[in-house]
C-alpha cells in the first residue's frame, strides 16, 4: 500500500507540471522501478478520476503545438513519441483545412524575409517542411502566391 501511495503521489507531481499521456506515466513509473501491478492500479485510479485522458491530452497538445506554428506531420510525430494511440492522434489532427490556413498565415508572415537573398524558394520550403507542413501543400501555396524557384528576388 505504501508503494501505491508513493507511485500515485509521484504521478500527481508529474501531472502538476503539465498533462501527460498514459504512456508517459507508465514510462516514468517504470523508471522508478515500481512493479507493473502498482502501475496498473495507479493508472486505473488516475483514469477514474480523469487525471489522464489520452483523447483530451491529444486535443490540448495539438492546440498548443498549433500556437507554436507546427504543422500536422510534426505534431503527429510528437504525439506518437508520447505514446498516444493512432485513433486519438487522427481525431485530434482531422481538420486539415485549419493547418492549410495556418500555412498560408505563416508564409505571409515569413515571405518578405525569405524573398531577400539567394535560394529564397528552397529556404522557404526547408523552413516550412521543418515546421511539419506537407510538402505538396507548401508548393501549392507558394505557387498561389507566385513565389517560384525561378524568380529572382536578390535584386
Amino acid at each position: 500500500m505504501q508503494d501505491y501511495n508513493k507511485a500515485l503521489n509521484y504521478s500527481y507531481l508529474l501531472l502538476k507540471y503539465r498533462l501527460r499521456s498514459r504512456h508517459e506515466i507508465i514510462e516514468r513509473l517504470g523508471k522508478k522501478n515500481y512493479p507493473s501491478s502498482i502501475i496498473d492500479k495507479v493508472l486505473s485510479s488516475l483514469e477514474n478520476d480523469n487525471y489522464i485522458n489520452d483523447e483530451e491530452f491529444s486535443r490540448l497538445f495539438v492546440s498548443s503545438c498549433r500556437a507554436k506554428g507546427w504543422g500536422r506531420k510534426k505534431i503527429d510525430y510528437a504525439l506518437k513519441r508520447l505514446g498516444v494511440a493512432e485513433n486519438y492522434r487522427r481525431e485530434a489532427l482531422k481538420d486539415k483545412q485549419v493547418f492549410k490556413e495556418e500555412l498560408k498565415e505563416l508564409i505571409a508572415k515569413k515571405l518578405p524575409r525569405y524573398k531577400q537573398g539567394k535560394n529564397a524558394y528552397q529556404r522557404m520550403i526547408k523552413y516550412l517542411a521543418a515546421r511539419g507542413f506537407d510538402y505538396s501543400d507548401i508548393i501549392k501555396e507558394l505557387e498561389n502566391l507566385d513565389f517560384t524557384r525561378f524568380d529572382n528576388y536578390s535584386d
